[in-house]
């Protein structure tokens, strides 16, 4: 990978991620650039979500940004710099792009634990999208909502013509991406785009502790609630009854569930192993 493709300057990698006590801190590591995502920062992006979305051990996941920024969203100094030639194959360029995008939605989706975004600065385009995929949004009182596309003359990206309409409805969702208005945090909150905002300073610390508070849920009813509402905005309700039994059925051979009925019945506080 070369500097200009992923790289910080100083060799650093684009996307960070520590874990501890089970839940993982992913943060996106290109602050001179604002974040933004070129190809390099992408491919780092999805590596880490895969690698994840596949630990079974995980209870949570927060998303941030390194410096004032969450993500600028699509790196259009690599946009220009690719596309300044006739003879760049754009087409694929744009396909490369897109599906590394797509897979990193996917990833997150496929998380099974909660995931938070901890949104400390400006999210625009795909910046936005990648909030938007996140089960929660936190914000800094300084953190700022651009679609963006339309200065560009591009169109959505990342799920947000999924995403949007989900959170705040169909008219609205149309209204704001005909519009493109910055949602400042106090908008977005009212918008319902995001959960609370806090200080700056209190922005990660506030988002661990929601996530240390899930933690202690049984991880079959947190995989379960994600994965049956994401099914239930898309199917009817039979697929739905049928898909709540067959995850009902799988609770019910757990040893969490086992444990949960017997700790509920002495007064005691269960601790669910997700087994």
């Amino acid at each position: 990978m070369t500097q200009s493709e992923g790289e910080m300057p100083d060799g650093l990698p684009c996307v960070r991620v520590r874990t501890q006590d089970r839940i993982a801190v992913l943060t996106l590591n290109r602050p001179a650039a604002g974040n933004a995502m070129n190809t390099g920062l992408l491919e780092e992006l999805l590596a880490a979500l895969e690698k994840l979305a596949a630990d079974p051990e995980l209870r949570g996941v927060l998303i941030t940004g390194a410096g004032k920024a969450f993500s600028l969203g699509g790196d259009i100094r690599e946009y220009r710099r690719m596309l300044s030639s006739d003879d760049f194959d754009s087409v694929a360029y744009g396909d490369r792009l897109t599906s590394l995008l797509a897979g990193v939605v996917r990833s997150v989706r496929g998380i099974g634990c909660p995931v938070l975004a901890a949104v400390n600065g400006q999210a625009a385009g795909a910046g936005f999208s990648l909030a938007l995929a996140c089960d929660f949004r936190l914000a800094t009182r300084k953190a700022s909502f651009h679609f963006a596309y339309g200065a560009i003359g591009a169109s959505t990206d990342a799920g947000m013509a999924w995403f949007l309409p989900r959170i705040v409805g169909y008219p609205r969702a149309l209204e704001l991406l005909l519009e493109q208005p910055v949602l400042r945090a106090a908008q977005a909150q009212r918008e319902g785009l995001v959960s609370a905002i806090v200080e700056p300073g209190e922005l990660i610390e506030t988002g661990l502790k929601r996530l240390r508070d899930l933690a202690d849920a049984a991880p079959h009813s947190i995989r379960s609630a994600k994965r049956l509402l994401d099914r239930s905005l898309s199917s009817g309700l039979e697929e739905c009854l049928e898909a709540e039994r067959q995850d009902f059925a799988a609770g019910v051979a757990s040893r969490d569930m086992r444990h949960g009925i017997t700790a509920l019945l002495d007064g005691e506080w269960p601790d669910f192993q997700g087994r």
